[in-house]
């Protein structure tokens, strides 16, 4: 049972109350009523400060199960509590309170009360940067719209100008000058991190394990990260381990972040009997720089010096996390632009014979074929059900499989959405599944409602799994989805793709396949 809290006035609350107190399970959605409503920053704030102060308040009354954000009729933003009750009476009570505070419609209150609970909501506020809370996802969302959006709108209302509130608040948040804000502590990770909408700074002596198991539940089973190698290749920047290799596209960003650690975070300077090679010494922009040419003092709009001796890349098995080490700082980076078979192959060349990881990497995507007959069209949905589950971009609780192979499925074999992050929402992916048995190419007119599909559902990602080739028309209609509809196709698996990734991923394979005894 989902109960919504600007519906709750309406309810029989003597059988909400009988409901709820049977021990079952059911939800509590609070509207953030703004999202995709508003044009103003500071209207989704206030949501997110709003839904934030309600949410931790009912804590003390529940048992949370769980909580995430979700679609609501297509077109509503609500954040969806699942829980179970363990105070029925004052549960009741604060729901009924809080229904009228945000409805403005009055009954066992009034105006004095609202104004009040205005109050509750700004000492709460406050205590952003000083409490511990259960759903700190909402805190983030409020940080990042307030530092890329509303900041501005205050601004320009200001009475006295826009450089003097932005010289009051730096002076307070010297770290939101540079896009960065203080993580809220979570109960489940009582330690500091930084967040933007870019990346994440997890400080000395905190585990970073810990903290994307915390804030993106990325389980630390689930994740290896590895010391990676940094290549210049065809202009870009790329980053390869035993696992994998990605395009790393993230330089400005990385050095805002260390800018922001070497001016704001880290106080302690270089000693001075630590003597560091001049040829190893770059500015903001990556360029060499003479040490005798250093300004003796370092502000804001300065360029920094970065020793490239000090900075340690790790990528995960998957790709899909890079973080880096610099004077002691994590900065954590989500990428999703891992090289294909022929880059890699391209890359190798490249290197060879100087580089052997990438020789690894190809001779375990070709070293056996799969025999798809020994499939049929459930066993090969059931196969990229498990492919999908244990991919790490994806949030595995949320995967949904749409009945057998030849039900009615509107055009979704499988869904699912992406992991939990604090500077981005949950987004949903579709995929089809197409065994074939024969030689038969997959087409664009095979999967002809794909559009209407993507559309009706509000899916960001669509994608393709088949046993055989995939012809240009339908390359060309998912190229149109990207580019006319900024939706991700990068998860498209014909039958070469899919046994490159079998053949690196053995414990899947194994499960679907007869062992090759050679």
């Amino acid at each position: 049972m989902n109960y919504i809290i600007t519906d709750f006035q309406e309810l029989d609350i003597e059988i909400f109350k009988k409901e709820i107190s049977k021990g079952i399970e059911f939800e509590i959605s609070f509207p953030l009523s703004s999202i995709g409503y508003s044009q103003s920053r500071i209207d989704v704030i206030r949501d997110y400060s709003e839904v934030s102060f309600c949410s931790e308040k009912i804590v003390q009354y529940i048992t949370v199960l769980n909580s995430n954000f979700i679609i609501r009729d297509k077109y509503y933003t609500d954040f969806k509590i699942r829980c179970i009750a363990i105070d029925v009476e004052s549960l009741t009570d604060e729901l009924l309170y809080f229904s009228e505070m945000i409805n403005g419609e009055f009954i066992l209150y009034d105006e004095l009360d609202r104004m009040s609970f205005l109050d509750e909501i700004s000492e709460h506020e406050e205590n952003y940067n000083k409490g511990v809370f259960v759903f700190p996802e909402l805190i983030n969302n409020y940080w990042a719209n307030l530092i890329n959006g509303a900041y501005w709108e205050i601004a320009s209302e200001y009475y006295e100008s826009e450089s003097k509130f932005f010289n009051k608040t730096y002076k307070k948040f010297p770290e939101h000058r540079f896009g960065f804000w203080k993580g809220p502590l979570s109960n489940k990770f009582k330690e500091t991190i930084y967040f933007s909408t870019e990346s994440w700074i997890i400080p000395p002596n905190s585990n970073t394990l810990s903290a994307l198991k915390a804030y993106s539940g990325i389980e630390e089973k689930d994740l290896l990260l590895e010391d990676s190698d940094k290549i210049e290749y065809k202009g870009r920047t790329v980053l390869i381990n035993n696992f994998t290799a990605v395009y790393f596209n993230y330089h400005e960003q990385l050095l805002n972040a260390i800018k922001c650690t070497e001016i704001v975070l880290n106080r302690n300077k270089t000693p001075e009997n630590n003597k560091i090679n001049e040829s190893n010494t770059l500015n903001l922009f990556g360029e060499n720089i003479n040490q005798k040419n250093r300004k003796k003092r370092t502000n804001y709009h300065s360029d920094i010096n970065i020793y490239k001796t000090k900075i340690k890349y790790k990528l995960s098995e998957y790709g899909d996390v890079v973080t880096i080490e610099y004077n002691k700082f994590t900065h954590v980076f989500f990428v999703n632009n891992t090289l294909n078979f022929q880059e890699i192959n391209d890359l190798h060349a490249f290197l060879f014979p100087a580089y052997s990881k990438t020789q690894n990497l190809i001779n375990m995507s070709i070293s056996e074929n799969c025999n798809w007959q020994e499939l049929n069209d459930d066993i090969f949905e059931e196969l990229c059900y498990d492919i999908l589950y244990c991919h790490p971009y994806f949030d595995h609780s949320t995967i949904q499989k749409m009945g057998k192979s030849r039900s009615r499925d509107g055009g979704r074999d499988i869904t699912i959405k992406t992991r939990k992050n604090p500077t981005k929402e949950q987004e949903l992916y579709i995929f089809q599944c197409k065994f074939f048995s024969d030689d038969k190419s997959l087409s664009a007119t095979k999967i002809a409602n794909a559009g209407n599909v993507i559309m009706q559902y509000g899916a960001k990602g669509y994608g393709v799994f088949t046993t055989t080739v995939i012809d240009a028309t339908l390359y060309d209609m998912l190229d149109g989805f990207n580019r006319n509809m900024d939706i991700d196709v990068s998860f498209t698996w014909s039958k070469y793709e899919l046994e490159r990734h079998l053949n690196q991923y053995q414990l899947i394979k194994n499960k679907y396949f007869k062992k090759n005894e050679g």
